[in-house]
């Protein structure tokens, strides 16, 4: 692999372990609504897809998923975020790039509002020197147009960077952008397509070399 240069993160999932804060929001509303509570294990690939196809997938096909959507963030924007952490070795891994003098970026298909609130939340939003959401680009994950605002605004060739997610969505960005990726498979959503610019990895201190 050639010298990296710049690091681009995906957040839910990769950084920081958020499942549990998006389940319990997302019972809040489906008690509202009379529905039964569901189970996290039951609906995690839907997770990754944010928005208002969560919305439909979690909640129900029929509903007005644009105003649960604006409830489900307006809930997510006032939550205190206490029941969710970094995963192991972030930090440390973010501290060995800074180190290295190697750029880092997040891209995420959450809104700006919610990506700074928990990466503020959890004392890392000073690491990044590009934050890209989906308030920021035209079509969100798997397409790559937040791997090319990224590309763009940093002047490093994609075969210098390396982006890190969790979901075959980043997988798909990553690769269209003809950026290497790595899996962050901790908690495994969806099979993720093996190849020679692939690899997978279970804790952010077995990426310290």
């Amino acid at each position: 692999m050639s010298l990296v240069k710049l690091v681009i993160f995906d957040l839910d999932g990769t950084l920081v372990d958020s499942d549990k804060t998006v389940i319990r929001l997302l019972n809040t509303i489906r008690k509202d609504l009379n529905l039964t509570a569901l189970k996290l294990k039951d609906i995690s690939f839907y997770l990754s897809l944010g928005g208002e196809e969560m919305i439909k997938k979690t909640i129900a096909s029929d509903i007005d998923a644009k105003k649960y959507l604006g409830i489900f963030r307006q809930r997510y924007l006032e939550d205190s975020l206490d029941n969710e952490n970094l995963f192991d070795g972030v930090v440390n891994y973010l501290n060995h790039l800074k180190v290295k003098r190697i750029q880092m970026a997040v891209f995420t298909n959450k809104p700006k509002d919610l990506t700074n609130k928990t990466l503020k939340r959890h004392n890392i939003y000073n690491f990044f020197n590009y934050i890209v959401t989906s308030d920021d680009v035209e079509f969100k994950k798997p397409s790559p147009d937040g791997c090319y605002k990224i590309i763009k605004m940093s002047s490093i060739l994609p075969e210098n960077i390396v982006m890190i997610g969790d979901s075959e969505l980043d997988q798909k960005s990553a690769n269209s952008a003809s950026i290497p990726f790595f899996c962050h498979n901790i908690k495994p959503k969806k099979p993720i397509i093996f190849g020679k610019n692939i690899k997978i990895f279970n804790n952010f201190n077995d990426l310290i070399t």
